[in-house]
């Protein structure tokens, strides 16, 4: 009996709290008690806004922040918005029920990410066929894509599965590795820790519930596809997302259709979370060691007669071709840049066209074993330099290159494999690092001898990654040696590899003999910004080891390697480094800050703006601001009803077009009952009273439209909302709640919103001003323009000052009558001087004019 009660407890709750609402709305509420409840609202959304931003900040790199911050700044936030949303409920009548469904649904995955709090419906694996788009963390960014070109393109991807990241949990739990894993980066990255928690993962058992769930999968693979092998994948939460981890895991090929091998197999990618070049890639990039989770993908092997790598876009930017990389049989020793294959250059049209092949010496090739596993061997004599690819297959290729990347909406690096049917299979398709045509300043045709610098050798070779880099040549011939690598050394090898990783953030340049464009090590050379070229020929030879060079790598494989510093290069083509904020960034999207920040409720007016809309807590708190609002203005108008005339609700008539709405709750206008707008002369409230005088001041208010930049989209957001006097909807209006000595003022112009509460009275004591002003249309750094003149202005004016991001919130009290009359005037001039103001900000400069202007009563724009 009991355990039945707890199980309706929940629902009663509901049914109790929905009952005293509905009783409560049997009798009417004061004015006054719905203010406050709207206040309340108010109050909490603002606080709830600014803990939203302060994350921002914070996850966006300008800070290193660890995961007790988040946790607590997530709570706070969580706190204020459950209890806005319980004032919501009391102010609307629970007229928005589905708001919290929504609020739990967020909520829940934002909770499993800080919290790490398993989903209700643990999935130990998850076929192919049953992967969709919130399903990405469980499978990792690998999986879901391969699963996205298969279920939604519906192109040839064999059958596979995957053991999921909440698999991952419960091996490591299960085999008591949690405390290990979790201790402080600089203890894990102590090579023999490594490798002693590698040993235990490798030695550790597969709990039950996974081996269930595996033999399950493995028997409906045998069912599909008969006695065949698979491929056993990495597939952590965040590879191929904004970052590759091109070659930072292990793959284990033709793993026999066993659950004892798979497990085997499983545990060792596992393992390989934990190597050393995976862990100075996670480091490097800013991810926090020991928090990312493998998911692990099991794909059908394909018995290819040739693969290879496609990028749907040049390496250059070009958008107009794509290219081919192809070998025989397996591709593993291609992407490692161990061989030298075919390389096809496909002009993209309706009907690809190949306009150009560069046939390379394939001296070895990769197979598959029949008793399992993966050997190289040397290839035939008569197929050594033999194309790998006919015309129709590289066309064909082409066309699903081509979709693939219309598809995801940007360049991609595929990888293929054609089996002895002919088919074609995608066995990859991640984001494809490329820089554009024009991001390096390109250097204007010269006569190299003379520009002062021994030129060493010029356009031999490759460019993977433009740019230019200077320093000392440090020669690697095996992998210890980059142990000693110094900071800003060229690196020089005879191959590429993945490894070089481990000193890609010091390395100025990258040179080596042997390698491709399409190599683990050219992504992430593109992902770390190092000038790289490969296939330069006897480099190891050219450059002696500690002889001071410069690289240059331009456009259309323009080369040339000089003795010395090459200064007037560097000015031109220096590369970018990788920033900690670019990584942040990055992760805020993928992660926490994506469920927390986006603001997808944007007019009010559409049909999407619902509680079932909401796809973040920034929409969560739109929405019921917007509610609220609506709700106090349509409570208004009843009493306004009910009081028979009193006039407490208003259209403010003035000679700007603010389109204010102003309910008086005490004293605040002195308006006759026939009236229907109130003039600037029938303000009562003292506060109200003097930032209308400052709104209205000559040569503030701009009408003429101003002319913006494109990408700023201002011309939508600047209209004023379309107001009808006698309109029973106030959904556009400005709000003004006012008494003798009150108000709050909340106005929006576009996407600009500003809040100003204030008390203004004889006793000083008792005196604010609250100003509080966010958003805009602009770009950020526009943005972060205005808020600075902003604070600017304010702190001339004695304003206490906080700003973050786009955010200002400027507090000053404990002042007189007479002065805070003044002050709020000079913030109603404020609010008309920068209605517009950020689209004309261009630089840094401009704040500093603009605020001079102001602050000596200039306010021409």
């Amino acid at each position: 009996m009991n355990n039945t009660f707890k199980l309706f407890e929940p629902f009663l709750s509901r049914v109790s709290r929905s009952f005293r609402l509905w009783k409560r709305s049997e009798s009417p509420e004061s004015f006054s008690v719905i203010f406050d409840r709207f206040r309340e609202v108010l109050e909490r959304n603002n606080r709830s806004l600014e803990i939203i931003t302060d994350m921002g900040e914070k996850l966006g790199g300008d800070y290193l922040f660890d995961v007790m911050y988040i946790r607590k700044a997530y709570g706070e936030l969580r706190e204020e918005i459950r209890g806005s949303i319980l004032n919501f409920d009391l102010l609307t009548r629970n007229r928005y029920p589905e708001l919290h469904a929504a609020y739990e649904r967020i909520d829940t995955l934002i909770r499993r990410m800080v919290d790490g709090i398993p989903s209700m419906a643990r999935e130990m694996v998850i076929s192919f066929d049953n992967i969709d788009w919130h399903k990405f963390r469980e499978v990792g960014g690998k999986n879901a894509h391969l699963s996205e070109v298969k279920n939604r393109l519906k192109l040839n991807v064999p059958e596979a599965f995957v053991i999921t990241t909440d698999a991952f949990d419960a091996f490591i739990d299960h085999n008591g590795l949690r405390e290990r894993i979790a201790q402080r980066p600089d203890a894990m990255i102590d090579e023999t820790a490594m490798k002693a928690l590698q040993e235990s993962i490798l030695q550790g058992e597969i709990p039950a519930v996974i081996d269930i769930a595996l033999r399950d999968a493995l028997e409906k693979i045998r069912e599909k596809s008969g006695d065949c092998f698979l491929a056993v994948r990495s597939s952590a939460e965040e590879e191929d997302g904004g970052f590759s981890f091109a070659g930072q895991f292990e793959t284990i090929l033709n793993v026999h259709l066993d659950d004892v091998a798979v497990k085997d197999a499983y545990k060792k990618v596992v393992a390989s979370l934990y190597s050393s070049k995976a862990m100075a890639y996670q480091r490097q990039l800013g991810y926090e060691i020991g928090r990312m989770r493998m998911a692990v993908g099991c794909v059908v092997m394909v018995d290819a007669v040739s693969s290879g790598v496609m990028y749907s876009t040049g390496p250059g930017g070009n958008e107009g071709y794509l290219l081919i990389n192809a070998t025989w049989g397996l591709g593993g020793s291609l992407v490692e840049g161990k061989i030298d294959g075919d390389l096809y250059v496909v002009r993209k049209e309706s009907e690809p066209e190949m306009v150009n092949a560069a046939y390379g010496k394939k001296g070895s090739m990769m197979i598959s074993l029949k008793e399992g596993g993966t050997t190289e061997v040397r290839t035939p004599d008569d197929m050594e330099m033999k194309p790998c690819l006919t015309g129709e297959q590289i066309a064909e290729l082409a066309r699903e290159g081509m979709i693939i990347e219309k598809y995801f909406g940007n360049p991609c690096d595929i990888e293929w494999a054609i089996g002895k049917s002919g088919t074609i299979s995608i066995l990859q398709a991640r984001p494809l690092m490329i820089q554009g045509e024009g991001e390096r300043p390109a250097i204007v045709d010269e006569d190299w001898a003379d520009s002062g610098y021994a030129l060493l050798f010029r356009n031999r070779g490759t460019v993977v990654q433009k740019g230019a880099g200077s320093g000392k040549v440090f020669a690697v011939k095996h992998p210890d040696e980059l142990n000693s690598f110094p900071k800003g050394a060229v690196l020089v090898a005879r191959h590429d590899s993945s490894l070089f990783v481990q000193v890609m953030p010091i390395a100025s340049a990258i040179i080596t003999e042997i390698g491709t464009p399409m190599s683990h090590m050219a992504t992430l050379c593109r992902e770390m910004k190092v000038p790289t070229v490969v296939n330069v020929g006897d480099a190891v030879l050219t450059l002696k080891q500690g002889q001071e060079v410069t690289l240059y790598a331009g456009d259309e494989n323009t080369v040339a390697v000089y003795e010395g510093v090459a200064r007037h290069l560097l000015a031109r083509g220096q590369a970018d480094s990788v920033m900690m904020e670019d990584v942040y960034e990055f992760r805020k999207k993928r992660y926490i800050m994506r469920y927390i920040t986006p603001l997808n409720l944007v007019d009010p007016l559409m049909n999407e703006f619902t509680p079932e809309g909401c796809k973040s807590m920034h929409d969560i708190l739109r929405f019921m601001h917007e509610k609220a609002v609506a709700e106090l203005v349509e409570s208004a108008r009843r009493e306004s009803i009910r009081s028979r005339g009193h006039g407490n609700v208003m259209k403010l008539d003035i000679s700007v077009p603010a389109g204010i709405i102003v309910m008086d709750i005490g004293g605040g206008l002195d308006v006759h009952s026939d009236d229907t707008k109130a003039t600037l002369e029938q303000i009562r409230s003292v506060p109200l009273r003097a930032i209308i005088r400052g709104m209205v001041h000559p040569g503030l208010w701009q009408s003429e439209a101003i002319s913006l930049k494109v990408n700023d989209f201002l011309s939508s957001m600047m209209r004023m909302p379309d107001i009808v006097s006698d309109s029973e909807h106030y959904a556009g209006y400005n709000i003004a709640v006012i008494s003798k000595e009150y108000v709050n003022l909340s106005i929006r112009f576009g996407y600009h919103f500003t809040m100003l509460d204030c008390y203004c009275s004889d006793s000083a004591r008792n005196n604010h001003i609250y100003f509080r002003f966010v958003g805009g249309a602009t770009d950020i750094v526009k943005r972060s323009r205005r808020v600075e003149l902003i604070a600017a202005i304010l702190r001339e004016y004695g304003f206490n000052i906080t700003t973050k991001g786009d955010l200002i919130v400027a507090r000053l009290a404990n002042i007189g009558r007479d002065e805070t009359e003044a002050l709020l005037d000079k913030v109603g001039r404020l609010i008309a001087y920068t209605r517009q103001l950020d689209a004309l900000l261009h630089d840094d400069s401009a704040v500093t004019q603009y605020t001079r202007d102001f602050l000596s009563g200039h306010y021409e724009h």
